[in-house]
């Protein structure tokens, strides 16, 4: 057996690996994963060398426990998921790693894919770290971010999954990539103004402008009435107009005469002593 790191010797017994090519398979792995960088600070050496172990064992075909492997990895389910196959995408050991491509075919959106590509392309330019932008997360964010400026729509959810970030990281990494592509890209996206008129057809379009007016003024003067004749029109129809109201009061007043005031019967005063006499049924005097 060669001689490999304590730990990873250790961690393949208690998976029940034994072969010797599995060891220099995850041996391997866990080099090429020093040169690379993982997303996430909290992984620890031991979660790495677990994973390489996982990913050697299942390249050459040995059997492994993957709940035993998870154990021993420190990590939760989920989280022994994700960084497994950033690991795996790091080591470029997934046949179905995601692009631009594959992404814009499955949402539907193949006409930013070029956009998408420049995005991505000059976004690792300036990139003050070194990165791995073949990690979904980077290829979803590019497509997402080049539909946003081209106004096509796909679904949120869909591109948020396909990124394996949760919903808050997402968000954070969102925001920065906005900010990079409304200043870089965003500005060439805008309409640009129509194109001036050649000169000699606008002096034209000035003078044929100019006629029509001069037309129209004449016309406008052509139709204005004097105004002795404005006057005397005015005034015969309020004169005529006097007389049909003046012959119309006179035809109603002869139709309905006039009635007298009816008066109003005074109300006996409740003070008032009656007429009748009262018979007293005790005399004055006994």
């Amino acid at each position: 057996m060669a001689v490999h790191n304590r730990t990873l010797n250790i961690i393949a017994s208690k998976l029940g690996l034994t072969e010797e090519k599995i060891f220099n398979k995850a041996a391997e792995f866990e080099r090429l994963l020093q040169t690379k960088t993982v997303a996430g600070s909290n992984i620890t050496d031991t979660s790495k060398t677990v994973i390489c172990l996982d990913l050697a064992a299942e390249l050459l075909g040995a059997d492994l426990d993957v709940k035993t492997a998870v154990r021993y990895s420190g990590l939760k389910p989920s989280a022994y998921t994700n960084i497994r196959k950033i690991v795996q995408n790091l080591l470029d050991l997934n046949e179905n790693k995601l692009t631009t491509l594959v992404l814009c075919n499955t949402l539907q959106c193949s006409t930013v894919q070029t956009l998408a590509d420049k995005i991505l392309d000059d976004y690792q330019k300036q990139a003050k770290i070194a990165l791995d932008f073949s990690l979904p997360q980077y290829v979803c964010m590019a497509v997402f971010q080049a539909c946003r400026i081209s106004k096509v729509k796909i679904p949120k959810s869909k591109i948020v999954e396909r990124s394996r970030l949760k919903p808050v990281q997402w968000g954070k990494l969102d925001v920065e990539w906005t900010k990079f592509v409304d200043e870089n890209f965003a500005a060439s996206k805008k309409k640009r103004g129509r194109p001036a008129k050649n000169t000699d057809s606008q002096k034209d379009n000035n003078e044929m402008e100019v006629d029509s007016l001069a037309k129209t003024e004449d016309t406008k003067e052509s139709q204005i009435e004097p105004y002795k004749d404005w006057k005397k029109r005015i005034l015969s129809a309020a004169y005529k107009e006097l007389e049909i109201a003046r012959k119309q009061q006179i035809q109603m007043s002869k139709l309905s005469p006039r009635r007298s005031p009816r008066k109003t019967p005074q109300k006996a005063s409740p003070y008032k002593s009656p007429s009748k006499a009262v018979r007293l049924l005790f005399p004055l005097n006994f």
